[in-house]
């Protein structure tokens, strides 16, 4: 079957033509003031301590990089899980002001990054970082793993992810320190499936899982392979392959990489020698880790713990919920109707509006939700709620509810409409309040459910 493809720009450029006319701008003029970015002027190095040479030459091969701009280069700061002391912080740039340049760039692998240093600064600027242990080596390479709080402080966490990602770090540092310098791989931890420290986009990544064992629980990872951009832009997503105790992954990273030096040419992608082996190559290589039957009491465990492993899933620092979902998002719209609300007082009419819309578009998927039924685009909602939610008759809020909802694209947005259209939605909420209370009274829910959105 030929695999479904994206919409094309014509059609893109097609669907953008039918929103403009409620866009309160058509055009903004984008001004790029002359002092957009400024370069530090010289200045005078103060006395310092030369460098050790072979530490500050493997800080230089994978830390620094000449900018675009002759003459200029680029510092990479090396964060362990993106953390720096606020006190780390005041003292870097109190110490480097005036050599580099005084606006500094946070990256997506959790780290700091410098510019505008000249070649002569960079043994000062070295020892500074050294002086508040900032000097790490390996920024943006193998060793530079991503990953989120996990358990340490989001509830949706299912393993630690900090843990094991610190320990992933020491090994590859102490094992394979050859790969330093080799920010071709990257590795990508997440605590739950919500991909905040990005596993999916990792050449090999992993995420917080559990796999059920008699009566007790192994905390385990989802490892995934093959996810990133290639050296020519071309981006991956990973794929699923197998699911093992967190326990053993260290192992696990050890086979993976041996088995690339192996068996990978010398100068293949790690992707593509992902791609050249295939998903099943790798599920066999890995499949002995799986194995429940070599299982220790140490692998009821999870990192950085001491009690046998418990899931315990609550309300995280991402957008997952585990508490009732329907009424969390009626929650939502309800929001977005104050925030119509606020604008329409302030003479933000089109703000009004797309609040209006969101809000109407929210709760249509509340209600969706509580017949288990699957929300991905906003026409998508729309569509479905006119099937499940109009044709049976359980809901009269005219005679066609896309056409009311997609007024949005056919007015300008004046204060006239921004008025109607606000009125629309509050009734509309008014339906899926009564909506839900009669689910919840029908079904014998919780009625505590219903707080703390508007009855």
């Amino acid at each position: 079957m030929k695999k479904k493809r994206g919409i094309g720009l014509e059609k893109f450029l097609e669907l953008t033509q039918e929103v403009q006319k409620s866009l309160a701008n058509h055009s903004v003029p984008v001004e790029i003031p002359e002092d957009s970015f400024i370069i530090p002027k010289e200045k005078a190095l103060p006395d310092f301590d030369q460098p050790e040479e072979a530490l500050y030459n493997e800080w230089l091969a994978t830390n620094v990089f000449e900018q675009k701009q002759k003459g200029f280069y680029a510092i990479k700061i090396k964060l362990p899980l993106g953390n720096i002391q606020a006190e780390t912080a005041r003292q870097l740039v109190a110490k480097l002001e005036g050599y580099v340049a005084d606006d500094f760039r946070i990256s997506i692998s959790q780290g700091i990054i410098l510019k505008f240093a000249r070649k002569e600064y960079l043994p000062y600027i070295y020892q500074v970082l050294s002086s508040l242990n900032l000097a790490h080596p390996g920024s943006d390479s193998i060793i530079d793993i991503t990953a989120c709080p996990g358990t340490d402080t989001c509830n949706l966490g299912v393993t630690d992810s900090t843990s094991i990602a610190q320990i992933l770090e020491d090994l590859i540092y102490k094992e394979y320190n050859h790969l330093v310098k080799d920010s071709e791989i990257k590795i990508k931890i997440s605590g739950c499936m919500n991909s905040c420290g990005q596993h999916m986009i990792a050449n090999i990544g992993f995420h917080g899982s559990s796999i059920k064992h008699g009566k007790l629980v192994i905390p385990a990872l989802q490892v995934v392979i093959g996810g990133g951009v290639d050296e020519t832009g071309k981006g991956f997503v990973a794929d699923k392959v197998i699911k093992l105790p967190t326990k053993r992954i260290p192992d696990t990273v050890r086979t993976l990489l041996n088995d690339y030096e192996e068996n990978g040419n010398e100068t293949e992608y790690f992707n593509d020698y992902y791609a050249r082996q295939g998903k099943k190559y790798f599920y066999d290589l890995l499949k002995p880790y799986a194995n429940l039957e070599t299982i220790t009491d140490d692998d009821y465990k999870d990192w950085g713990e001491t009690d046998n492993f418990i899931p315990e899933i609550g309300t995280g620092e991402c957008a997952g919920v585990t508490y009732d979902m329907v009424g969390t998002i009626i929650n939502d719209a309800s929001e977005r109707l104050e925030k119509a609300k606020e604008a329409l007082k302030q003479g933000y009419f089109a703000d009004s509006i797309y609040h209006s819309y969101s809000s109407q578009v929210i709760g249509a998927k509340a209600l969706l939700l509580s017949k288990d039924v699957k929300c991905n685009t906003h026409i998508g909602i729309i569509k479905d709620f006119t099937t499940y939610f109009y044709e049976n008759g359980e809901v009269d809020f005219g005679k066609n509810f896309e056409e009311k909802v997609l007024k949005i694209n056919d007015n300008e947005p004046t204060e006239a409409f921004a008025k109607s259209y606000l009125k629309q939605a509050d009734e509309f909420f008014s339906i899926v309040i009564a909506i839900r209370k009669s689910q919840i009274e029908n079904g014998n829910l919780d009625k505590e459910v219903l707080n703390p959105y508007r009855a």
